[in-house]
């Protein structure tokens, strides 16, 4: 795997996540429109430091692939 390729598919993986953020976890404010604000906002908070959690794990898995591709070429 050629290092622009790593690149290419660490950004898709972060844009992924970004556009979940914005589609899904935002509206969440209209679809939970009866409950209290704090409630919401705790609500996306959760979804959104989970998906990041699983984001940093699944960055930290395409680095360690991509080092050990690497390391077996050389």
């Amino acid at each position: 795997m050629a290092l622009e390729l790593f690149i290419v598919a660490m950004w898709i993986m972060v844009m992924a996540v970004c556009a979940f953020l914005v589609l899904a976890v935002a509206p969440l404010d209209i679809i939970m429109r009866d409950s209290p604000r704090i409630v919401v906002s705790a609500v996306q908070a959760i979804i959104a430091i989970v998906v990041v959690a699983i984001l940093a794990f699944g960055l930290n898995r395409l680095r360690r692939a991509y080092a050990n591709r690497r390391l077996h070429r050389n």
